[in-house]
């Protein structure tokens, strides 16, 4: 799991990854923290990086927190965000980002307690995700971040939005957890996300990301109706 803090005080900065190191110890969760003093480069690096939570300080050089927060929700991320602040008068603001929580500095632990209970809290919400163990961390993939998986009966490559995850899971372990109708198995060695299907050729699925995946042969209007039916669903609401 990455967390993203940004903040242009380097004091500040150093604090809150203090406070936050702590709190994930107690809750017994690792975490890398990765920091930034700008939005810019955190917005740079969340084109490449998947980030389970944001801390961003709203008053930064340039691009403000808020900003940098609508613009990541605008592109379809929606991890958790924590603002920190010397101020409550952006509290308001926050919520049409929907903020996980608003902090006031000087910060207290028992408040970056609460912050991180939250984002976990919003982590298992409404959006469902992947649980992966990587490099001996937990990841939290959205399953909407989710392009496609492959692999083989050990070891499997998932592929998304961010970048690509090389979890400790074969590709049956996956097939079983997968069960959300989003997903389909239209090969051995392939899973798709059929939100991410952008045609289905002759013996071949076209992904968002302009890759071609293989269909198993002869199941090219199975593979079809199962991403027609799915666009149905979501275009109706029924999913």
């Amino acid at each position: 799991m990455k967390i993203a803090v940004c903040e242009d005080n380097e004091k500040d900065r150093e604090t809150l990854c203090g406070q936050l190191a702590n709190a994930l110890a107690r809750r017994e969760a690792e975490a890398d923290l990765e920091t930034f003093s700008t939005a810019e480069e955190l917005l740079e690096a969340a084109e490449k990086t998947f980030y389970s939570m944001f801390f961003f300080d709203i008053l930064l050089p340039g691009m403000s927190g808020m900003d940098a927060a609508l613009k990541l929700r605008r592109q379809g991320n929606y991890s958790p965000v924590v603002f920190t602040t010397v101020t409550r008068d952006y509290l308001a603001q926050s919520y049409s980002v929907w903020a996980a929580h608003y902090l006031v500095k000087p910060i207290a632990d028992k408040d970056v307690d609460e912050a991180l209970a939250r984002c976990f809290q919003a982590m298992k919400g409404e959006e469902e995700t992947l649980e992966v163990m990587v490099s001996r961390h937990l990841e939290y993939i959205p399953y909407s971040d989710i392009y496609y998986i492959t692999g083989s009966n050990r070891t499997c490559l998932v592929h998304t939005r961010t970048g690509q995850y090389v979890p400790y899971r074969s590709m049956t372990s996956m097939a079983e957890t997968l069960t959300d109708r989003r997903f389909y198995q239209c090969h051995r060695s392939h899973i798709i996300n059929l939100d991410h299907v952008q045609a289905v050729l002759r013996g071949k699925v076209a992904m968002r990301d302009d890759t071609l995946i293989p269909i198993k042969r002869g199941t090219t209007e199975e593979v079809r109706r199962a991403w027609e039916d799915r666009r149905f669903e979501v275009v109706s609401g029924r999913e």
